[in-house]
């Protein structure tokens, strides 16, 4: 049964992602649920990451980068006060499926941090 649940996560969040959803389409107001929440937290992270991989190393990221930046994290601070603000579980958060996925790319956010402020 947990595969099973796991699979259908995994399946929910690649359909999620390969329908164009991006970090200014989530509604937050719409997130019903501890792993919504963490997809939606997901597409944010993905959006960072690949913004990371387009900064050129040796000029650094540019004003539009940071303002891309700027944008996202404000995203990711609204889902943050969605979730605080809500009667959502931390157990049943840290139960979703993409919770470790999360936690693996918590090191690469930090680079990000760093190189985009």
């Amino acid at each position: 049964m947990r595969i099973k649940q796991i699979l259908v996560a995994f399946l929910f969040t690649a359909l999620v992602i390969s329908c164009g959803n991006k970090a200014k389409d989530i509604n937050v107001s719409e997130i019903k649920t501890e792993c919504e929440v963490l997809d939606a937290v997901l597409i944010v992270t993905d959006e960072v990451l690949e913004l990371v991989e387009a900064v050129d190393s040796e000029e650094g990221a540019s004003e539009a980068q940071k303002k891309e930046y700027k944008s996202l994290m404000e995203k990711a601070e609204e889902l943050k006060d969605y979730f605080e603000e809500s009667d959502f579980s931390e157990k049943a958060f840290e139960k979703c499926p993409q919770y470790e996925t999360m936690e693996r790319l918590e090191k690469k956010m930090r680079k990000a941090r760093k190189l985009l402020k």
